[in-house]
C-alpha cells in the first residue's frame, strides 16, 4: 500500500475514536470523562501516527502525544499544539486506564480533548486532502 492508503487508513481509525468519545459525551450521564477523554487521545495519537506515516514513512510506539507531535513539527506539519496540551492529551492515556485516577478528569477536560481531537483530524484531512490532489496532478505529494 502506498502512504497516501496507509496514512487514509489511521485517520479512519481516529475518526472512529472520536466519533466513540462525542457519542459519549452526548448519550450519557453522569459524563463517562475518563472514557472520553481516552478516546480524544487515541484519536489524536493515531493521527499524528498517521502523518508521520505520510510524511517520514514510520512512528515510534508511544503513546506520549508530545514526542509524536514533536516529530510531526520536525517534518512539516505543525497543528499549534502547546506544551500543556500535549501533556493534558498523553495523561489522557495513561491515568484513564486506572481506577484510582479516573475521578481526576472533569467536564473542562472532555472539552478540551474534544477540541483537539476534532482540530487535529480536521487539519490531517487537509493534509491528506492536498497530497491526493497533488498525486492526481502528477507532483510528488510531501
Amino acid at each position: 500500500m502506498d502512504d497516501l492508503t496507509v496514512m487514509n487508513d489511521w485517520l479512519k481509525f481516529a475518526q472512529r475514536d472520536y466519533d466513540i468519545a462525542m457519542y459519549l459525551n452526548e448519550g450519557f450521564r453522569p459524563l463517562p470523562t475518563e472514557n472520553i477523554c481516552y478516546n480524544c487521545q487515541q484519536a489524536v495519537e493515531k493521527t499524528l501516527k498517521a502523518i508521520l506515516i505520510y510524511t517520514v514513512g514510520n512512528y515510534p510506539k508511544t503513546h506520549d502525544i508530545r514526542e509524536l507531535y514533536q516529530l510531526c513539527k520536525a517534518s512539516g506539519i505543525d497543528f499549534g499544539l502547546t506544551p500543556t496540551i500535549t501533556r493534558t492529551l498523553t495523561r489522557f492515556a495513561t491515568k484513564s486506564r486506572y481506577p484510582d485516577d479516573v475521578n481526576e478528569f472533569l467536564e473542562t477536560d472532555t472539552e478540551i480533548g474534544l477540541k483537539y481531537a476534532k482540530q487535529i483530524l480536521t487539519q490531517a484531512r487537509e493534509v491528506l486532502d492536498k497530497a491526493k490532489k497533488e498525486a492526481e496532478q502528477g507532483e510528488t505529494p510531501k
